[in-house]
């Protein structure tokens, strides 16, 4: 069994885990305490979110977030025919205590899917579609156990085509997918804007799109990543979700497809990363053919992000000039980064994996490289990085001898 930092950091919460046996209580960003309906928490290998409650067998669940205070979870339920089966699903936590799910906090809840709360739990983000529309952006205030001041994004946002994924950062700038692209209406891209009340024209995100499908994201309040939903067809699979980062220039890194465990041959969408950054929840939807009969159905599942979040590459570097005869290279501290783990273990070799040579040196605490060149005008090392639950990543740097 592997014992990892995250489980040593949350002793006090292990304990109380063991004692009452059922429970998942995890600390909040804003150090709250996130309960996750008594739900035994899971282990690297996706399972359904609470049977029964959220995830129920021969119903249509799809979509789902949690306030960041951890005392509002939504998600959604559809209904291929009836539009008025087609809502949105609440639960609320007072005093410890949750009630529901119900449709009630959101007025006019019919034909609404996809909720994502804002970074700060007050903005209630959803798409709805009216009298037969292409689903549109909304967004709510939640206050007080409701949603009030319902109301459209502005046409900046919406246009006449589809639009779905979407998420919010901290500091105001709203993701979203849209088939807005007369050239391309089989698919959907990433587009970006910003504002407050009204905002501005958004830019395509070309980084994080591909000539497949873009239509569903979760957007980290930070924006440091990003996990899509993309219809790639990638390994015999279909929706698949992949994720990416963003780098100290603002750059988004290629995004990588998530592990096998979570990409399956069923379609996995609508990603959302728990306030803790502890669970990734996503819908996994499998259809099967009985005759001529297709069946449909879709649960929410949820995994430990432990193996999900990997090291990246956050200032990169490829080559430095050095004095051949004696030099000392500082590499950037903040060369790699990871989300869930700021203390990262670093190893060097040549880049074939061979050990350095011996008038090499590499310090892994402090990231210098030193030593002096022999009989070589340049050197290729490899420099790898690797977070407490074994996962790794690795650059190549060029030393070059002026």
């Amino acid at each position: 069994m592997k014992l990892t930092h995250k489980l040593s950091h949350h002793i006090t919460f292990l304990v109380l885990i063991l004692l009452v046996a059922s429970c998942s209580l995890n600390p909040g960003r804003d150090g709250n305490t996130l309960d996750y309906l008594d739900q035994i928490p899971p282990g690297d290998t996706p399972r359904v979110f609470a049977p029964g409650i959220v995830s129920v067998s021969g119903r249509f669940d799809m979509g789902f977030t949690m306030s960041a205070d951890g005392n509002v979870i939504a998600f959604g339920i559809a209904h291929e025919s009836d539009p008025t089966q087609t809502n949105i699903q609440f639960l609320t936590r007072k005093n410890g205590i949750w009630t529901g799910p119900n449709s009630k906090l959101l007025p006019d809840n019919i034909n609404t899917s996809l909720p994502m709360f804002g970074p700060k739990g007050r903005e209630f983000y959803y798409t709805r579609s009216v009298d037969g529309g292409e689903n549109d952006l909304w967004m709510g205030i939640y206050s007080s156990g409701k949603i009030t001041n319902c109301r459209q994004l502005n046409e900046a946002v919406n246009s006449d085509k589809r639009e779905a994924g979407h998420g919010k950062t901290l500091d105001g700038t709203l993701y979203f997918t849209s088939n807005r692209d007369d050239t391309r209406q089989c698919c959907g891209d990433i587009y970006r804007t910003s504002g407050i009340d009204n905002y501005n024209q958004p830019e395509r995100v070309y980084a994080l799109n591909s000539e497949a499908d873009e239509d569903g994201l979760y957007l980290s309040p930070n924006e440091d990543y990003i996990i899509i939903q993309a219809w790639k067809n990638e390994f015999q699979t279909k929706h698949d979700l992949y994720i990416s980062y963003r780098t100290s220039k603002g750059n988004w890194t290629t995004p990588e497809r998530l592990s096998d465990v979570v990409n399956g041959p069923e379609i996995e969408q609508r990603p959302f990363v728990s306030p803790d950054n502890r669970y990734l929840f996503f819908s996994r939807m499998s259809i099967e053919q009985n005759g001529s009969k297709t069946a449909y159905e879709s649960d929410i599942y949820w995994v430990n992000t432990e193996e999900i979040f990997k090291p990246y590459l956050f200032n990169p570097v490829n080559t430095f000039q050095i004095n051949r005869e004696q030099f000392s290279t500082q590499l950037p501290v903040d060369l790699f980064k990871d989300v869930d783990d700021p203390m990262l273990k670093y190893t060097a070799t040549l880049a074939d994996g061979r050990p350095l040579p011996e008038d090499i040196d590499f310090d892994p605490d402090q990231l210098i490289v030193s030593g002096s060149l022999k009989q070589t005008s340049s050197l290729t090392l490899s420099i790898r990085a690797q977070d407490s639950y074994g996962n790794k990543t690795s650059v190549h740097i060029e030393l070059i001898a002026q």
